[in-house]
């Protein structure tokens, strides 16, 4: 029995490493990594108390010298925030394997990592600078751990992929990502493993009032093993869902509000002849907000104020925007189709109203009307956010009425932060001299435990659950009585769960075979019979009634996977507790859309062929009658399909069955 094991590195709930096994495969999930200002008390504390002896928090060179990477043989790369050790694991490591990623994930990415790489570099520069005039020691964790051209090798290490398309990374094991919602390009990964799917749940949104494409919820229905690797903490975030209405509903209707009261305040300040200072990664919501604005001074008919970027990847991340439309929610995908951009940047830069500096000195050299000015900062460079908001407080004591009346002057500015980390909001605050001008809009995105309690309602397959430990109690409790064990994981500690392939029933099946033998009194019992696929429903007829639990006509009203109507073949198998026996059984007329007229015209020739073109191990065999017959070999067992009057399946293992019976009938389907 194949069994998965999950190691978590990074001692960030919201940074996500995963060390993961499955038997003799091993893979990492993300390669997040909090920055030095992301590092929270609460986070560092949970981490001092269980890293034991792996070392600072501060330098992940301790954590990953743990890491056998010459044993490692991939990576899956979920979403552009969780790349920050990338460029070290290949470049650094003995790691070889490839990197899988999507193609905004990788273009973002890089923009991303040469960012943090100049603010790490600031920020040795400030640190030395200090540690030159005082005793104290530079820290160890502030040295960077690599340079702008390892990130350009590690970016064209990585093999791009789109959402939905399989890949096979090592033999037997294949992934595919879904979209996450979270931010252009962001992903799930699904791993198969022997016919078990493994699904790992990155950074996501269930919000569809976003620019990125909506959440893929097909992720979690189709997975007997999902790891939610991201979960907001509940002691950090408040709790004010509704109870009446679903997560999706409240965070779409959560995330517009923010939105909307960002972009009033901007509005309200810009009326006045105002200055807004919005504090914010150049993509993502701030992206959202600044095309709200945008939209909204146009319809208001407001004088148009000058866009003002302070970043040096700013100019590539708008442009991204607009470049990957595909990438983009079904609403922005459906102006790629008029004459117009998903984005307001394009026409604001046709204008001469948006502008790009990478830093402070920059901003000297360029010729920028002066007037209402809208400015974007990350939220790293406090130097620049303190030099405007000092600046703006000026300019708004000297202010006169004369100035006013000439449309010179400056009498009112704002400060927007729309971070959702409440802790690194408020040091932001902290540092900077400004009072009622801050406005603080959290919007938050992530999962809570609400989101993961509404996604385990659709996981219809999911036999083991994994969250993190500041989940797992509240988690615990809301779902006990269900179908599925949860496990929790937490920092550089292992959690092992046997993965069980053989639960080859339905488990609607199951449950009502388990209630009628309830009521005869019995434990235990063999139950023979056939299954068969029937109008898109996997049914059981028994062929007799050994355990007295009369299960004859049983049938689930959730198809397996993509399984349909239209197959004129059945599989019969024998049931006793989690092991699968088989035995040939004429399954002719199972399903009367497919006559035997419809089958007498296929040789064991043409199925091992077709078998073959959808990545089956199928040959030819000889049996004693004169139908042909064709054995197919796939992980975790195998199957003999006879070519007698109907057809019928002889199965070796339940992986078997499902794999089988889905291949013949899309081969079916399509011919």
């Amino acid at each position: 029995m194949p069994r998965i094991s999950i190691i978590p590195f990074s001692p960030s709930e919201r940074h996500h490493l995963l060390l993961c096994e499955l038997d003799d495969t091993m893979f990492i999930v993300d390669c997040g990594w909090p920055a030095e200002d992301d590092s929270d008390d609460a986070q560092t504390d949970r981490g001092k108390q269980q890293r034991g002896s792996i070392g600072s928090l501060d330098d992940p060179r301790d954590a990953l010298g743990t890491i056998n990477w010459e044993r490692v043989d991939f990576i899956l790369i979920s979403n552009y925030e969780q790349m920050r050790l990338l460029p070290y694991i290949t470049e650094y490591t003995a790691f070889s394997g490839p990197v899988y990623a999507t193609e905004p994930t990788k273009a973002y990415g890089r923009c991303v990592l040469e960012e943090g790489l100049n603010a790490t570099a600031a920020s040795a520069y400030a640190s030395s600078a200090a540690a030159s005039t005082s005793s104290g020691n530079n820290r160890k964790g502030s040295s960077q751990l690599y340079s702008k051209r390892d990130i350009v090798a590690a970016m064209e290490k990585i093999t791009d992929v789109r959402h939905n398309e399989v890949i096979s990374p090592v033999p037997f094991v294949q992934a595919y990502t879904r979209s996450s919602g979270y931010c252009i390009g962001a992903g799930n990964w699904s791993v198969e493993y022997k016919g078990h799917k493994t699904a790992f749940i990155s950074t996501s949104t269930l919000a569809t009032c976003l620019h990125p494409q909506e959440w893929d919820g097909r992720i979690l229905s189709e997975a007997q093993a999902i790891v939610f690797c991201d979960a907001v903490d509940p002691a950090t975030a408040g709790s004010d869902t509704a109870e009446d209405v679903s997560m999706a509903s409240w965070q779409s209707t959560h995330v517009s509000q923010r939105l909307n009261q960002l972009c009033s305040t901007a509005i309200s300040t810009l009326k006045q002849r105002g200055r807004v200072l919005l504090v914010g990664e150049p993509y993502g919501v701030t992206q959202d907000v600044v095309q709200l604005a945008a939209e909204n001074i146009l319809a208001l008919n407001l004088p148009q104020p000058q866009f003002v970027f302070v970043s040096p990847i700013a100019e590539h991340t708008l442009q991204f925007g607009n470049i990957m439309g595909e990438w983009l929610c079904e609403s922005k995908q459906a102006l790629l189709y008029l004459p117009e951009y998903p984005f307001a940047d394009k026409e604001l830069r046709k204008k001469g109203h948006l502008h790009f500096v990478s830093s402070l000195a920059d901003l000297a050299t360029k010729n920028i009307p002066q007037g209402n000015w809208f400015v974007v900062i990350p939220p790293h460079d406090v130097d620049s956010i303190d030099h405007f908001v000092r600046q703006w407080q000026q300019d708004a004591r000297r202010c006169s009425s004369a100035d006013m009346a000439s449309g010179t002057g400056l009498a009112k500015f704002s400060v927007l932060i729309h971070d959702d980390d409440a802790v690194r909001a408020q040091r932001l605050v902290n540092r900077l001299s400004v009072g009622s001008e801050v406005v603080y809009v959290p919007v938050a995105r992530r999962f809570t435990f609400h989101s993961i309690e509404q996604c385990l309602a659709a996981a219809e397959r999911a036999q083991h659950v994994l969250v993190p430990s500041h989940v797992f109690a509240r988690l615990e409790s809301q779902t006990k009585g269900s179908e599925f064990r949860l496990f929790e994981f937490s920092y550089m500690q292992a959690t092992t769960v046997d993965l069980d392939t053989d639960r080859h029933l339905p488990l609607e099946v199951q449950g009502e075979m388990a209630r009628r033998m309830r009521e005869k009194g019995k434990q235990h019992g063999l139950v023979e019979g056939k299954l068969s696929l029937a109008a898109g429903k996997i049914r059981l007829e028994c062929l007799d009634e050994v355990s007295g639990a009369g299960t004859d006509g049983l049938e689930s009203g959730q198809p397996h996977a993509d399984q349909g109507a239209g197959s004129g073949v059945g599989s019969s198998t024998g049931s006793r507790a989690a092991n699968t026996t088989a035995s040939a059984t004429n399954l002719a007329g199972t399903v009367p859309s497919l006559k035997k007229r419809d089958l007498d015209g296929w040789t064991p020739e043409r199925l091992a062929e077709e078998l073959g073109e959808v990545g089956l191990k199928a040959t030819v065999i000889s049996t004693p009658s004169q139908h042909g017959a064709v054995r197919v070999v796939v992980a975790g067992g195998s199957a003999t399909i006879r070519m007698g009057n109907g057809w019928s399946v002889d199965c070796s293992s339940a992986n078997a069955q499902w794999t089988v019976m889905d291949s013949l009938k899309r081969v079916l389907k399509t011919s």
